[in-house]
């Protein structure tokens, strides 16, 4: 029997928050330094005061499964890649009814199949099948094996995306990545495993650390990025590596390096780890297979 406590989410959450309140203090200080006594300076009125213009964005279109599903079933999402022009994406994603819901019995049909039992907030234990060890992979796997339909159709508007634009892997990836941490962090509550299945994160725009990071492998891995899932236990936390050059936190395994993308919020860079979690002996790579399809 398996058993799991990840009560160190709820740390991570506070942490990036603390951090970015930080930040836009910080930013917002210094922004009022430069600006003092410019409007005095410069004649501005109310009777001269202009509408900024919008910043232009990209639409990556809407993506709904299947494609008969109501548009208000779908959730838009904008975020920005730094070296895109424009740099402001949008997409919109929408799953059936009816698929949501099979998505969610899969799920639980999963978790009474290894005796999953929760222990409370974040703990909880399962028998693991034959052939697996102590950690998620075979969890993920399985996610990764009945979530492929939906994501491989959202997976194929990213990859039009890039074809279209002739993107290099580092730009592929920081779009992908983008817009999986603009999906709103939560933690799953009463989800089997701890986890949001990686078909249903966009579409109900939620999801904790692992939640997202199967959804980015899947997304990274059909856009042709060597991605692999980082696991770590002893943290609990999970996030993605890539192999592409670039400085930064690099977790080693199969005899390459493997850059680490935290996927909790927004503005983190790839290859920077938060400090709390910096300590790569503490780390693992989880061979899992490529989604079916």
């Amino acid at each position: 029997m398996v058993a799991r406590s990840w009560s160190g989410k709820t740390k991570l959450l506070l942490a990036l928050v603390l951090l970015g309140a930080a930040l836009a203090a910080a930013l917002w200080r210094l922004d009022v330094r430069r600006n003092a006594g410019r409007l005095a300076e410069s004649g501005w009125t109310e009777d001269s005061k202009e509408e900024a213009p919008l910043e232009a964005s990209l639409d990556l279109g809407t993506v709904l499964v299947p494609e008969g599903t109501p548009l208000e079933r779908a959730r838009a999402y904008d975020w920005r890649v730094e070296g895109l022009t424009p740099a402001r994406q949008e997409l919109a994603f929408g799953l059936g009814e009816a698929e949501e819901r099979g998505l969610e019995k899969a799920h639980r049909d999963y978790s009474v199949s290894l005796r999953y039992r929760a222990m409370g907030p974040e703990r909880f234990t399962y028998v693991a099948p034959p052939g697996c060890g102590a950690d998620m992979r075979c969890i993920y796997a399985e996610l990764m094996r009945s979530n492929a339909e939906p994501v491989r159709v959202l997976g194929e508007r990213f990859a039009a995306s890039i074809r279209e634009r002739d993107l290099d892997a580092v730009q592929a990836t920081e779009l992908i990545l983008g817009f999986v941490r603009r999906v709103h962090y939560e933690l799953p509550g009463d989800e089997p495993f701890g986890i949001v299945p990686p078909g249903l994160v966009p579409a109900q725009d939620r999801g904790d650390c692992d939640s997202k990071a199967v959804l980015a492998l899947m997304l990274l891995r059909q856009a042709g990025v060597d991605a692999v899932m980082l696991y770590s236990d002893a943290l609990a936390h999970a996030a993605i590596g890539v192999g592409l050059p670039g400085t930064g936190t690099r977790i080693a395994f199969g005899g390459r390096g493997y850059r680490y993308a935290e996927l909790t919020a927004e503005g983190w860079p790839l290859g920077m780890i938060p400090p709390q979690y910096d300590k790569p002996q503490l780390w693992r790579v989880l061979p899992l297979p490529d989604a079916p399809g």
